[in-house]
């Protein structure tokens, strides 16, 4: 009778141990995502995992890492997932493995437009451990970006408008190899071939192409205005582009384009200085790259927003004409100005 009860109560403690390994931890926690700087012990890890609300009781962890002997954890950012269970857990903890974060550009509010944007939506969303003086420091170094092929000036043209995976523990120098990878899987023989028939190479393709990206969101339009563009570098004329003038004058905000930003002494300025700016202005999308890259042969040197307002650009091949549909346009803005004037209370 006795050995019937031993047996049973081991049987009992084997099913419950088995029952707490594979069982679902903690379902909908206050956080799922554990973030270590530092090796650390594995007491501390069940404390935390508990704190947050993940574990219901860390002892079962702390004793099975133990007969696991399992001391402390490697540094990084675990996402716990509805559903994982204690084993589970216990052999990424071992392993370090960590979970990829996915870094999604070009799904900001408001365009991403310099090295000091980036480096705050870095630290912002907290996708790396590096803190936005890290990010700071390294794009700002050209003796860090040398290896890249890019320096301070065209460091945010390596970066594209796709999502990305890379991990909490990650440099800022092992960030920007992920983008690179990328870069180079876009630059394929066929986009290479067409940057070289318009005479330019993937830096300046992404450097234009930020200007088109500012200039329009009606995407019909952008294969004209990128010809226009290339038209105007062609012949040596400056490009004068309004968005590169307010993108030089810091003034991102501005809705219209004053003669203030005009005169604005800046490299970024195509009114004052001829040739691309050195780099970009803003993240272009992928359509804003292809625009520049199958931009169409044409004769366009001028282009003007429609006096229809319904977004779209009109377009001339010599200034005269240009006048009259920039005086079109004026005409009728100066019309809707007044009638809202009048309107108001």
């Amino acid at each position: 009778m006795r050995l019937r009860i031993t047996i049973a109560v081991v049987l009992l403690m084997l099913g419950g141990s088995m029952w707490v390994f594979l069982h679902p931890l903690v379902q909908n926690p206050k956080e799922n995502r554990l973030q270590l700087y530092t090796d650390t012990p594995i007491e501390i890890v069940g404390k935390q995992l508990e704190e947050k609300g993940m574990l219901s009781n860390a002892s079962w962890l702390t004793g099975s890492a133990r007969i696991m002997g399992l001391r402390s954890v490697k540094p990084g950012s675990y996402l716990v997932s509805d559903g994982e269970n204690l084993y589970q857990l216990l052999q990424r903890l071992a392993k370090g493995r960590q979970t990829p974060i996915k870094l999604i550009l070009g799904n900001e509010r408001t365009r991403l437009r310099t090295p000091y944007q980036f480096a705050s939506k870095m630290q912002r969303s907290d996708f790396t451990r590096a803190d936005s003086m890290a990010w700071i420091r390294f794009l700002r170094s050209n003796d860090s970006l040398k290896v890249f092929g890019v320096d301070t000036l065209t460091v945010m043209s390596r970066l594209l408008p796709l999502t990305f995976e890379i991990y909490w523990t990650d440099s800022p120098h092992q960030v920007y190899q992920t983008f690179m990878k990328s870069w180079n899987v876009f630059w394929n023989a066929t986009r290479k071939r067409q940057a070289e028939t318009i005479n330019l190479n993937p830096t300046e393709v992404h450097i234009l192409a930020s200007i088109v990206e500012e200039e329009t969101q009606h995407g019909p339009d952008r294969p004209l205005i990128a010809s226009t563009y290339l038209n105007r570098l062609r012949t040596n004329m400056r490009l004068q582009a309004d968005p590169s003038a307010k993108f030089g004058s810091g003034d991102f905000g501005a809705k219209r384009v004053t003669f203030a930003h005009l005169r604005h002494e800046s490299p970024y300025n195509t009114y004052l200085h001829a040739g691309l700016p050195p780099g970009p202005i803003c993240l272009p999308s992928i359509a804003a790259i292809d625009a520049v890259l199958q931009a169409p042969s044409t004769e366009y040197l001028f282009f003007v927003a429609s006096h229809l307002f319904d977004g779209t650009s009109v377009f001339s091949k010599d200034y005269g004409e240009h006048l009259k549909k920039a005086r079109l346009y004026q005409e009728e803005l100066t019309k809707r100005l007044n009638k809202k004037k009048t309107s108001s209370p």
